[in-house]
């Protein structure tokens, strides 16, 4: 494997990781907006409570089903504070 190849790999790798935790960061920021505690965020999305902890501090993404979710009951606050600022 040539060593342009590899580096490519590993640039792309940069990129969706770079990608996650801005997400996770507009992620918590969602949630902290609409919820008045990780605990409630758990209770709607169906979490458990450890989960909801690091959504409400911004140290771990949702799951797809989750992002789902919020656009389907919250369209207007997910549409406004989940798209990626350019």
């Amino acid at each position: 494997m040539s060593a342009l190849k590899f580096s490519g790999k590993f640039s792309q790798r940069h990129k969706v990781l770079t990608y996650r935790q801005q997400f996770a960061a507009r992620w918590s920021d969602f949630i902290r907006a609409n919820f008045e505690s990780p605990e409630e965020a758990a209770m709607v999305f169906g979490v458990d409570g450890s989960t909801a902890k690091k959504w409400w501090v911004g140290s771990h993404a949702p799951s797809g089903f989750a992002v789902g979710y919020a656009y389907a009951q919250f369209p207007k606050q997910a549409t406004v504070q989940l798209k990626e600022v350019a």
